[in-house]
């Protein structure tokens, strides 16, 4: 049975067969400026970064979804660095590698703001081939090839925007590895090591909780020298050398938390040695330069548009009438849902929410009173993390659980103080400009965004932007509104819902560091909403329309269309995570502990109408 809602919009098609469901695949981006390989890579699909190469280069460059412009030039050229990077285009790390000439390996650590490097913490080792993976703040680097040329360590570390120290070593030595995650949720997968007179390719996976490693699926086949990019629960892997083929190879695998699997599309182009977008997800990353061999400058961009093709091919509510079966048809999506997590330990609204579906950050709040506490969720438990210096609701959020960015909100008066959170305990961060409650925010610790919000007495559509340690004045949005909802990052925020003091909004709206441009409305206008994902890949879920709603909307990085619904309507809530695996929790009044965990099914289905 069809509900108008699933239809409207698309016009009726006369096929004599049911339409090809588009697949995921890779095609072709603006080339790297140069033909080289060892390239280290970090950001997302729109917002890239890569740096040195095996020419042993101080070059950066950054990546707009379009085509590579020039950035800051780091301060110690290094080569064989290709896994050594991590992070964001405006919030990067990068660590290790070879100099050109005397030592071995390096112990350097830089750290990328969008425009320029400045030194890190030094590494506790010399080290080249080295293995990262998380947030400039954040990072593990787990591996890497040491000192002695002949061999691999298995000696993990963490970094915590400051410095390094020793952490649990993980079980098997290995460098030129697949990273992917954050330092509380990461894998580890394939790489190489060195025997006198053989070569020992890897296929076994390690999964990291932060202080532990533990053994995941094996690799369907043993790689070193891939790309990876993901998280713990649904993870990408591409390129990369086996032995077995021989050679380099342009295959796609996916982890999901147990298992690899193939996934659909190959890289035009079979390589090793290339940058990756590291903070890129599941079904949106990117692949450059390397060695195929030779050298390449070839980009390619990964994208999942099996649910979500061009409405010509496949997309969900699209409706034909089939003249060979003499049905009338449309898709709808897959088997997607909603399920029950773990309770929240203080039930509340007006709460602000970070990090993953399995390492999610819940803080302040409404329980009543105004709420200071923080918690943290492992995917199915919640526990009680840090308490906020200051109590207060209807904040913004952004970051990670154990990188997370708390701003403005209300106690007895709107706030403009920050807190930023280490995975243990606040501190005070630097003041936003303008005090305001309601507002949004998208992003990581050290490269934040608010937006909106109630500036008492006005609705505002001001923008700004967090450093680390201050705030700056970005693009305005075009529409004012408070009680609205957003997800991504800095250079690639989406903002969407709310309200201008009049009415509910169903205005989407995309930032690109610099300025907001209107992007698909909402099906549903309405306030009081949460989302999670990426610019490209967003989920909208619960919130206010006369009453409060459980609807569920995805975005594709044009339009919204429905997907299943919350198993409870509530407005006021929090959410975090990925357009795949969302997490919602939290709401009211009356307030709830409850928290349900989104998982996206991937696949478009054809139906029949049933019904007239």
């Amino acid at each position: 049975m069809a509900n108008y809602k699933d239809i409207k919009g698309f016009k009726v098609q006369g096929l004599s067969a049911d339409p090809i469901p588009g697949v995921a695949g890779w095609t072709s981006g603006g080339n790297y400026p140069g033909s080289v390989s060892s390239v280290a890579g970090a950001g997302t699909q729109t917002a890239g970064l890569g740096a040195t190469n095996s020419d042993y280069s101080t070059d950066t460059f950054e990546y707009d979804g379009t085509s590579w412009t020039a950035g800051g030039s780091l301060s110690q050229i290094r080569g064989q660095a290709q896994s050594n990077m991590t992070g964001t285009q405006t919030a990067a790390l990068i660590v290790a590698g070879r100099p050109p000439s005397g030592t071995f390996g390096l112990t350097a650590t830089e750290e990328y703001g969008g425009t320029s490097w400045t030194s890190g913490g030094g590494y506790p080792e010399q080290l080249r081939n080295a293995n990262n993976m998380g947030t400039q703040t954040a990072a593990v680097n787990a591996g890497g090839n040491s000192a002695n040329p002949s061999v691999a360590t298995n000696n993990t570390n963490h970094y915590d925007g400051s410095s390094w120290t020793s952490a649990t070593n993980n079980s098997t030595a290995r460098f030129s590895t697949a990273l992917f995650g954050i330092q509380t949720a990461g894998v580890m997968a394939g790489g190489f090591d060195k025997n006198p007179g053989s070569n020992v390719y890897h296929d076994a996976t390690e999964e990291y909780n932060g202080s532990s490693w533990t053994s995941g699926g094996n690799l369907p086949a043993a790689n070193n020298n891939a790309a990876a990019s993901g998280t713990l629960t649904a993870g990408i892997m591409f390129g990369g050398s086996q032995p077995a083929t021989p050679g380099v190879v342009g295959t796609t695998i996916g982890y999901n938390g147990t298992s690899w699997t193939a996934l659909p599309g190959t890289m035009s182009n079979a390589r090793n040695d290339h940058g990756g977008a590291r903070s890129g997800t599941q079904t949106s990353t990117l692949a450059w330069a390397g060695s195929t061999p030779p050298a390449t400058n070839s980009t390619e961009e990964y994208v999942d548009n099996s649910p979500y093709a061009d409405k010509t091919v496949l997309n969900i509510g699209q409706t034909w009438y089939n003249r060979t079966s003499k049905e009338f048809k449309y898709t709808g999506e897959g088997a997607s849902s909603w399920a029950t997590g773990g309770n929240l330990n203080t039930a509340r609204g007006m709460l602000a929410g970070a990090g993953t579906q399995t390492a999610g950050l819940g803080f302040g709040g409404e329980a009543p009173p105004d709420s200071a506490a923080t918690e943290e969720y492992n995917g199915t438990t919640w526990s009680n993390g840090g308490s906020l210096s200051t109590a207060r609701r209807r904040l913004g959020g952004a970051g990670t659980q154990t990188a997370g960015l708390a701003f403005g909100g209300k106690a007895s008066t709107g706030l403009a103080n920050t807190e930023e959170y280490d995975g243990s305990s606040w501190t005070a961060g630097g003041a936003m400009g303008t005090a305001r409650y309601a507002l949004a925010g998208a992003g990581i610790q050290t490269a934040g965004l608010g937006f909106g919000g109630y500036t008492p007495p006005a609705i505002t559509n001001a923008t700004e932007e967090y450093n680390g340690s201050s705030w700056t004045a970005g693009g305005n949005m075009g529409t004012a509104r408070s009680y609205l909802a957003g997800c991504g990052l800095q250079t690639a925020g989406l903002a969407f819902g709310g309200w201008n003091g009049t009415a509910n909004q169903n205005a989407t709206e995309e930032y690109d560091g610099s300025s907001w441009t209107a992007g698909g409305a909402l099906g549903t206008a309405r306030k009081r909403l949460a989302g999670a994902g990426i610019q490209t890949s967003a989920v909208a879920f619960g919130g206010h329309v006369s009453s409060d709603s459980a609807l569920s909307e995805l975005y594709d990085g044009s339009s919204w269309s429905n997907t299943v619904n919350l198993s409870t309507a509530r407005g006021y809530l929090a959410g975090a995570g990925t357009s795949s695996q969302g997490l919602a929790f939290g709401g009211g009044p009356p307030y709830s502990n409850a928290t349900e965990e989104f998982t996206f099914a991937g696949t478009a289905t054809v139906k029949t109408v049933t019904t007239s």
